[in-house]
């Protein structure tokens, strides 16, 4: 049922998918402020929400709204287009906005918010299925209500920490590492457990280890302490704009730990924060890029670069629109989380095996390195178990 319901529309979108992605639809624009992206005519519409941050990580958007033009131009869900109700993504607005996309817009599931930190505030108060951006997957896991709903869409934490140990200790023969990330963040958290974990199994030592604020714009500190005990890896376990700064600082105070970090990373921030890309040319990091040509394609067409990011907005969009499709009927959300959680084999712009009891994917995803600006092809990639 599931792969002949993809393959259907894969067939109308290849037919079609010029005419859909200039015009057939009223698609939403980047983002910049909440709103609805309407289905292009009167048929019944299938309301569906969307948070994700803006300006930073609007691939995630992107992608769900390419799937939401297939889907509409396949004849949408159950004979209805699914139509998108955008919120910014937010700290201390994310729980206001899934309220009420939840108890005033009539969603009948959410796709996002991105960052863990705002997932954990997502989850006690949804009462839809959540199919999340996030990648810890601790934040499906600590719930205790039998009935939570919440999915992670990307490869989780733990998935991308142990592959990165991997490469680290068997191909960059890496004996002690140091880590840096961002103070109280809950994606960081997670990343620099699982990936201490993992590396001290493999009989690494993690050697160093540090915070730093989200406010800092010198890392002096944290910088010399890693200096001084001169690790083989420095884990930067955040995101950008932070990273580039970190990096650049570490140069110039003649540090020759090799950076290493994860998918927080794939954002043009990365490669755009400095005038001189210098510093952050040659680290490697875990990504969780697509592998389906046919969306890669029609995703460049629309949007330029595509990223592991859209990948996972696409894919939460053809989750949930399939799930429905396998119920039959949308009306209730604990049913629809089961079709989700009963799923197997998907493929869309990703592939995911299964979901496991907490609601996380079994999906493949890699480490790479960036050289002369340009992403190379994985050293190595984990598939699915």
């Amino acid at each position: 049922m599931i792969g002949r319901f993809f393959r259907n529309i894969l067939l109308v979108t290849m037919l079609c998918i010029v005419t859909i992605l200039t015009g057939c639809e009223k698609i939403m624009d980047t983002g910049m402020t909440d709103g609805v992206v309407t289905p292009p005519d009167t048929m019944p519409t299938l309301k569906v929400g969307l948070i994700h941050p803006h300006p930073n990580y609007i691939s995630f958007g992107n992608g769900a709204k390419l799937a939401q033009a297939e889907i509409n131009a396949a004849g949408g869900v159950l004979d209805m287009q699914i139509e998108l109700v955008f919120r910014q993504e937010d700290t201390e607005t994310v729980v206001e906005s899934t309220n009420d996309l939840i108890e005033n817009e009539n969603v009948v599931a959410i796709l996002g918010p991105l960052f863990s930190s705002h997932a954990v505030k997502v989850g006690p108060v949804a009462t839809v299925p959540v199919l999340l951006g996030a990648t810890r997957s601790e934040v499906t896991a600590e719930s205790t209500d039998p009935n939570d709903l919440m999915f992670l869409i990307a490869g989780s934490n733990v998935l991308q920490a142990e592959l990165l140990a991997k490469v680290v200790v068997e191909q960059l023969e890496a004996e002690t590492a140091g880590m840096l990330w961002l103070d109280g963040d809950v994606y960081s958290i997670g990343f620099v457990e699982a990936f201490k974990s993992s590396f001290e199994a493999r009989g690494g030592n993690v050697v160093v280890q540090h915070t730093y604020q989200g406010s800092d714009t010198t890392y002096d500190m944290q910088l010399s302490a890693v200096k001084e005990a001169a690790p083989d890896v420095l884990l930067l376990a955040s995101f950008p704009p932070a990273n580039p700064h970190i990096m650049k600082q570490a140069l110039d105070m003649e540090i020759t730990s090799i950076f290493i970090g994860s998918d927080g990373w794939d954002d043009p921030l990365m490669s755009t924060t400095l005038e001189d890309n210098e510093p952050v040319d040659g680290y490697y990091c875990t990504n969780l890029d697509p592998s389906a040509v046919n969306f890669i394609s029609a995703y460049e067409m629309e949007y330029g670069s595509v990223d592991g990011i859209a990948a996972a907005g696409y894919d939460a969009m053809y989750i949930l629109a399939q799930a429905i499709e396998t119920l039959g009927s949308a009306d209730d959300p604990v049913a629809i989380r089961d079709a989700i959680a009963a799923m197997t084999d998907y493929e869309g712009a990703t592939t995911i095996s299964r979901f496991d009891e907490n609601r996380n994917p079994i999906k493949s995803v890699g480490v790479r390195q960036i050289l002369n600006g340009m992403p190379q092809p994985n050293i190595i990639e984990a598939a699915p178990e």
